[in-house]
């Protein structure tokens, strides 16, 4: 299976109680690293400078593909994790990604971290995908000096016409839809054109809705940092419901998938398709 994501490269820096680290992260890191791990053929097409060019080896020593288009800026986080909600602050932006043909695939992935990605670039991949995924995190992002807020995602219409998957979590599902409930804001954005819209809920789980809903509990694990747990969600899920076309299914696996990540920093407990099972398992039990 080959697997192309599309956003910027990120360097992250991760604030919590008592500890400041900083790792390269982004959708591009993280769900690039996902889909190698669940055993695809895996490319990231992204911008940036040689700031990031001892992460690409990493990447590449994985055996993912990075085609870099070369750019003033990196793409720089600060994630503040101090209070009860994440704080983001935007320190500087790699720009506009050019669409690069590199080859037919599978899935795209299409995974702006702070709008980087165009419809342009999303009509080209959709004519070189046979499923195109979305996280819409990117595209709800504004920022007024530093810190970022968020704001309403004007061109959805325009952008979900071609995708085939939609991810959002529950706060950014106020700035998808001006509905007021979880069931109205699915039926309402599968109207635009997704088969299927996911909502992550934290703690309480997450809500997949296609032809019906389907509720899908967390898996209870301990958490470290909860940085890049959409993408590993939303990239797991893209990659099962290719092989299986079964919502529920998927859903448990991204789940699963979801909760290595957490444990760890950064995405270097992201894991091997044997142990996400495992785990599927056991979130099986419980439904």
């Amino acid at each position: 299976m080959k697997f192309l994501v599309i956003g910027n490269i990120t360097k992250d820096t991760i604030r919590t109680k008592g500890k400041e680290t900083t790792a390269f992260g982004g959708t591009a890191s993280y769900s690039s690293i996902t889909a190698k791990k669940l055993g695809c053929d895996t490319y990231v097409l992204s911008r940036g400078n040689d700031e990031l060019k001892d992460w690409i080896k990493n990447l590449e020593s994985q055996d993912i593909k990075v085609e870099l288009e070369l750019s003033e800026n990196i793409s720089n986080f600060v994630n503040d994790y101090t209070g009860r909600e994440r704080k983001q602050y935007w320190m500087s932006d790699a720009g506009k990604i050019n669409f690069k043909d590199l080859g037919k695939m599978d899935i795209i992935h299409i995974g702006p971290i702070f709008g980087e990605v165009t419809l342009d670039c999303v009509k080209k991949a959709k004519k070189n995908a046979k499923l195109i995924s979305l996280d819409v995190q990117g595209f709800l992002r504004s920022s007024d000096g530093k810190k970022v807020t968020m704001k309403f995602w004007d061109e959805r219409a325009e952008f979900l016409k071609y995708v085939d998957l939609v991810k959002i979590n529950k706060l950014e599902s106020y700035f998808v839809s001006k509905k007021t409930n979880y069931e109205e804001i699915c039926k309402e954005l599968v109207e635009f054109g997704p088969k299927v819209v996911m909502i992550t809920l934290r703690d309480e789980g997450s809500i997949i809705f296609s032809d019906k809903f389907h509720k899908i509990p967390v898996y209870q694990t301990n958490v470290v940092d909860k940085t890049g747990a959409g993408d590993v969600y939303a990239a797991a899920f893209a990659i099962r419901y290719f092989e299986t076309k079964d919502i529920l299914e998927s859903g448990l696996f991204a789940s699963a998938a979801a909760s290595f990540v957490v444990e760890e920093f950064g995405t270097i407990n992201i894991a091997e398709r044997n142990k996400v099972e495992r785990r599927v398992e056991k979130l099986r039990g419980r439904k």
